[in-house]
């Protein structure tokens, strides 16, 4: 089972992986909108860590675990997508999956879990 810090670390590493190559990311964007939508996404990231500090994360349940592995997977599939020089769009997909399993964690371990 995942500890609150646990918690806390995977919605970090999500947040520190989009601040960190925010300017790669932002090298391939080739249009407004996908500048747009990696800025939006780091910022989105970076609210979601900021409440999750702030949070305590100490709720437990089979949900809670199951987003806890999701956070992990989607960061991983940002990675692999990085790896594998995948298209912008496919990166900002991938992105935005794990913004929003952090956010999903972020909810779940915070307010119940099941």
């Amino acid at each position: 089972m995942s500890t609150p810090a646990d918690r806390l670390s995977a919605i970090q590493a999500i947040y520190l992986d989009a601040l960190n190559n925010e300017s790669q990311d932002l090298a391939c964007a080739t249009t407004p909108a996908l500048v747009a939508a990696v800025q939006a996404n780091v910022a989105n990231a970076r609210s979601t860590y900021y409440a999750a500090a702030a949070a305590a994360l100490a709720n437990n349940g089979a949900d809670v675990e199951t987003a806890y592995t999701a956070a992990q997977t989607a960061l991983a599939a940002v990675k692999q997508a990085r790896t594998n020089s995948a298209q912008i769009t496919t990166l900002l997909g991938d992105l935005n999956g794990a913004t929003g399993a952090a956010s999903n964690l972020l909810k779940l371990a915070s307010q119940g879990g099941a």
